[in-house]
């Protein structure tokens, strides 16, 4: 049965995600022996930071190692389980950190005696010495093979750290990177479309992006802290038709399409929250953003 001091961890891939997931796991006690890269100055790096062991091949981290991790660009991950599947992997544990794909990509691995996982941090890595205060906030999804239930190294290693995580299927896979992209990525792309009409008036993009981040921050503070329901601010909520009747009349092009789709879902949110008081007006918006006349 494993238990967490008896388990060696090691990286295959040196960027922003294993560094980080390799100086959280030491800060937590776990033993991470090293990294493997193709890249020898990003693997210095990265045991440096971590003041681990250079790999040389992939061959040696795969025999020093219980649980292997994959944290290299998901085009290179079926490679890498082609590579490893031809070495002894009986009773070792590979995983990638892919949120996109299902842990069935390693099935070479798992055909020649591995188990295999999919574990997931959801977070945005921007650079390879994020706060331990806030690795701590991170939430993983595992995806795999948990048969072995509390005897498996992944889940022992997971126990050991702490933080929050949610086991998934692997039919879940796109799904599942959706909405991360939904709330991450393309929440990037709509902060950026407004930060926009801030520059059209003359602002530089630093203070544009100050002017907004107090918003920004106090919305999700306040979806943290109460939900979507009770965060709900602003004229679709109140029924003010005609502030939207002004945005259209100002809006870019481009946007447009996406602003009515957008506030027609707050709308649904605004009709679940408002008594039936704001009906009338609430059908006027619905006429507005679809384009009818009443």
């Amino acid at each position: 049965m494993w238990r967490w001091y008896d388990i060696k961890i090691g990286f295959i891939g040196p960027g922003k995600v294993g560094v980080n997931l390799a100086r959280y796991f030491l800060y937590h006690g776990l033993t991470v022996s090293g990294f493997f890269g193709r890249t020898l100055e990003h693997t210095q790096e990265a045991c440096r930071l971590t003041n681990t062991n250079i790999y040389t091949s992939i061959e040696e981290i795969v025999q020093d190692n219980e649980i292997i991790w994959i944290t290299t660009p998901d085009d290179t991950i079926l490679a890498i389980d082609h590579e490893i599947s031809k070495l002894n992997v009986k009773g070792k544990s590979i995983c990638h950190a892919s949120g996109s794909l299902p842990s069935t990509v390693l099935q070479l691995s798992k055909k020649a005696g591995a188990t295999v996982y999919s574990i997931h941090p959801i977070y945005a890595f921007s650079h390879k010495t994020v706060d331990f205060k806030e690795l701590q906030t991170v939430k993983f999804s595992l995806e795999g093979d948990f048969s072995h239930g509390d005897e498996d190294a992944i889940l022992q290693m997971m126990k050991k750290i702490g933080n929050f995580y949610f086991i998934r299927s692997a039919e879940t896979a796109a799904i599942y990177h959706l909405a991360n992209v939904f709330v991450s990525n393309l929440t990037l792309s709509l902060l950026d479309i407004g930060v926009s009409y801030f520059l059209d008036m003359g602002l530089s993009k630093e203070e544009a992006i100050s002017v907004v981040m107090p918003l920004v921050k106090g919305n999700i503070r306040n979806i943290e802290e109460k939900g979507f329901l009770s965060s709900l601010t602003g004229p679709v909520l109140r029924g003010d038709w005609k502030t939207l009747q002004r945005h259209l009349s100002v809006i870019k092009k481009e946007d447009e399409e996406i602003y009515k789709k957008l506030s027609l879902h707050l709308l649904e949110l605004a009709r679940k929250k408002e008594t039936g008081e704001k009906a009338e007006n609430y059908n006027k918006i619905e006429f507005c953003l679809k384009g009818l006349e009443k």
